[in-house]
């Protein structure tokens, strides 16, 4: 039996072990983390009661906005970067490498004075429907943007670990940052009398110092030392080769603000921080299949991009049809996750939440539509075929708030109706993506779908 297990193992190609081994650290680290993710809850509402809790879910929200700021340059140094390893150019990689940090660094720090200086004439008070302290607020803003603003930068380290193959990396610097969080937390719900402020410069600072170290580890520590940023590699010419593939993905990036990270903001807006704290929790539970799938997922995007390079579309085929497999399997996770959702629920969080079955029946649709767009966005981004992903996002984006208005005002789904207003923008792509990608790898693609 063992050495039928070794055969197994052994007699797989060097491109397919990798995403095993990835695969197989990465539901460790992304459990755990999870399992981090969701002891945080119920800790935080012990410190903080729920509207403060869902303020803070609120703000995070909008510095999540953040993420996609840096002009698509993560994922364009993603593919840049597996391209040149592929090819055996390590100059080229460091160059890759140095010139993104040192351009993202620029733009996050105009960025951030660029918020000092308009934070001082908004009151967030009335934007997010609270009565905190003013002074208070107004600091915590400005922390919570700073810390986020270093943190994507030094998030860079993670996306090298991804492009080299090693994704479990990524995962591993997550679960360190969840379990630094809520370690933080709970010692400070032990020491110290219930504070805002407290807790939310708590979740600031703990994953920057996580991504400090992490940086130093992969860069001067490491097998991958010789990508180790310097303006001594930096090189103007590079930006644009950069930009043509970031500016798109930014493009594309720019939507997964309008449909993902408004949600918060519109639940504060058409009903009050409260049903935030409700979806949020919904919400973190149908995260469960997401997450497994995205385990899955991770090391395809540049495996893909390696595959795609060396033309060994034999493998890209097999992939896919172990990739729907996998698929129709978490569709019956999900099914079951949507029956359990009412009894998990109260051992989780207690009766003080209440979460209509309508949520967790949308959530668990939203989740299974999320997660067939993803089997097929992950080669086309690979590969880096993106423009018909960009105009498809461009309508998407520019319907869904309306969208979630219409179905607020003249249904009465409740929170639901946000969701369903994300599923039916999910769907456009789930029909165009899989023809683009059948096309792409029978090489019949031609036009807007081969761009």
């Amino acid at each position: 039996m063992i050495e039928k297990i070794k055969t197994l193992i052994l007699n797989k190609d060097e491109r397919s072990r990798a995403i095993q081994i990835n695969t197989t650290l990465n539901v460790v680290f992304k459990g755990a983390g999870l399992f981090c993710s969701f002891l945080l809850v119920p800790i935080a509402l012990l410190y903080i009661d729920k509207t403060e809790y869902g303020v803070w879910l609120t703000l995070t929200s909008i510095t999540g906005w953040l993420s996609y700021m840096d002009v698509g340059l993560g994922n364009g140094l993603r593919n840049k970067l597996t391209e040149a390893v592929a090819q055996g150019n390590n100059t080229l990689a460091r160059e890759y490498v140095s010139t993104t940090y040192v351009l993202f660094g620029t733009v996050m720090l105009g960025l951030f004075i660029v918020f000092a200086l308009c934070n001082v004439f908004l009151d967030w008070n009335s934007i997010l429907k609270t009565n905190i302290n003013s002074k208070t607020l107004l600091l915590t803003t400005y922390l919570i943007v700073l810390s986020f603003c270093i943190r994507l930068v030094l998030d860079l380290g993670g996306t090298v670990a991804i492009a080299m193959q090693k994704t479990y990396l990524r995962t591993l610097l997550d679960f360190s940052i969840s379990l630094s969080t809520l370690t933080c937390i709970f010692l400070l719900s032990k020491t110290a009398k219930p504070s805002f402020a407290l807790f939310s410069i708590t979740v600031a600072l703990a994953p920057v110092i996580v991504l400090i170290f992490f940086n130093y580890i992969i860069y001067s520590k490491s097998k991958y030392s010789f990508l180790k940023p310097s303006f001594k590699f930096f090189r103007k010419s590079y930006i644009k080769t950069l930009f043509n593939v970031g500016i798109q993905f930014f493009c594309i990036q720019f939507v997964g603000i309008i449909i993902f990270s408004t949600d918060n903001i519109l639940i504060t807006q058409f009903y009050s921080p409260e049903y935030v704290t409700s979806f949020n929790v919904a919400y973190k539970y149908f995260t469960i299949p997401t997450i497994a799938f995205l385990i899955i997922m991770m090391p395809y995007w540049s495996a893909f991009t390696h595959a795609y390079t060396v033309k060994d579309l034999d493998w890209i085929n097999k992939a896919f049809k172990k990739l729907l497999k996998i698929w129709v399997i978490q569709v019956l996770g999900v099914i079951l996750l949507i029956v359990a959702a009412g009894t998990v629920y109260r051992i989780w969080v207690g009766s003080k939440i209440a979460i209509p079955l309508s949520l967790s029946i949308s959530l668990g649709v939203y989740a299974m539509v999320s997660n067939w767009n993803n089997v097929f966005a992950y080669f086309i981004n690979g590969v880096g075929k993106i423009r018909l992903q960009l105009y498809s996002s461009i309508f998407v984006g520019t319907i869904n708030i309306p969208l979630c208005y219409v179905l607020v005002k003249y249904t009465q789904l409740g929170v639901s109706s946000i969701v369903i207003a994300n599923i039916l923008c999910l769907l456009v792509s789930s029909v165009w993506s899989p023809i683009q990608c059948y096309r792409i790898i029978n090489n019949s693609a031609t036009g807007i779908w081969n761009k």
